[in-house]
């Protein structure tokens, strides 16, 4: 069975509340014999405080809830898991929820958040493709009676109070680079554009092509999905547009397009430049190396997890707007035209 409070007492020869001031650290006139000796004992029991039982007591949990809306894009992994390594080292537990993009899903995880009694809630998507949807998942946010930080695909109207990256930046620098190199003709594959961040992403670049007099042509747009999925036509399309350049709103999209080449028989950068978003680890283990936008995604989550705690303790700048911006890392993948 499982040792309790009153096991340690019995064994150290102390009162049940001895051994929770000691095993708390909170200040109390125990001597350090004692308190040795409680210690001791609950290291031979193998003593774990219930938390459940805490949580009655302190109504905390010491557990936030984390919904992903997938983990086959590579970059909410890593999001998620730095999410979880920040958490922890805070001393909270991550409830980790994927709600595959649905908002009936991701409604029914908050719910079943607050009813297991979590601390704080994080998501990192709260946008669909349907207003409707997303609407749905925003009132049920407000619904809530638990503190909640929204992060990277959030609603334009929620950004305040979010921890957001600087979408609008990492086109402006992708495009700014390809320009910079003599291209003019730059296609670009984006992720859904119901989505703000690849929205802010596209405005970027056409900021960068008014800065250069370029003008911008939607033909050399076309919109795919993040997730990795084998099925890429967007390169002999762009090939027939004449793009010298492709910026990919993702590296998973970048990958696909580098695969297609080669069946093309197509090289990096000599018939074509291409720029990714994310800078996954492959990035590096492409041939040539994708130069890509580089988040730091582990000060995002420091970011999201400090947030949700200053929210959680009232504290009156809960409410700031955090944003990260980008970092271009020109690699292999580019080269100058001419």
């Amino acid at each position: 069975m499982r040792a309790t409070i009153k096991d340690v007492a019995r064994s150290a020869g102390v009162s049940p509340s001895t051994v929770s001031l000691v095993l708390n650290n909170r200040p109390a006139s125990i001597s350090g014999e004692t308190r040795g000796r409680v210690l001791r004992a609950a290291s031979e029991l193998r003593y774990r405080p219930n938390q459940l039982a805490a949580g009655l007591v302190t109504k905390k949990t010491r557990t936030f809830g984390l919904i992903v809306p997938d983990i086959e894009n590579c970059f909410h992994a890593s999001y998620c898991e730095q999410i979880e390594r920040c958490a922890h080292r805070e001393g909270y537990s991550t409830l980790i929820r994927i709600a595959q993009n649905d908002p009936n899903k991701t409604v029914r995880y908050l719910r079943d958040f607050e009813d297991r009694g979590v601390d704080g809630a994080i998501l990192t998507s709260t946008m669909f493709e349907r207003p409707e949807d997303t609407n749905l998942c925003l009132e049920a946010i407000d619904e809530l009676r638990i503190p909640t930080m929204l992060t990277d695909r959030v609603p334009p109207e929620r950004v305040p109070g979010a921890v957001m990256p600087n979408d609008f930046l990492g086109g402006y620098l992708a495009a700014k680079h390809l320009l910079g190199l003599g291209h003019r003709r730059i296609g670009c594959v984006t992720g859904k554009l119901f989505i703000e961040n690849c929205r802010e992403r596209l405005r970027g670049l056409q900021a960068a092509l008014w800065e250069f007099g370029v003008p911008f042509d939607p033909a050399l747009v076309r919109e795919a999905d993040f997730q990795f999925s084998g099925d890429f036509d967007q390169l002999s399309y762009l090939l027939g547009k004449n793009a010298t350049a492709v910026f990919c709103f993702n590296d998973t999209i970048a990958y696909g397009i580098l695969r297609q080449m080669r069946n093309y028989s197509l090289r990096v950068p000599d018939d074509l430049s291409l720029v990714g978003f994310d800078d996954l680890v492959f990035s590096d283990l492409t041939e040539p190396p994708l130069t890509t936008l580089s988040y730091p995604v582990e000060a995002m989550a420091a970011a999201v997890v400090e947030g949700l705690l200053r929210k959680i303790e009232g504290k009156p700048d809960a409410g700031a707007k955090t944003v990260f911006d980008p970092v271009l890392k020109v690699k292999g993948s580019t080269r100058r035209l001419g």
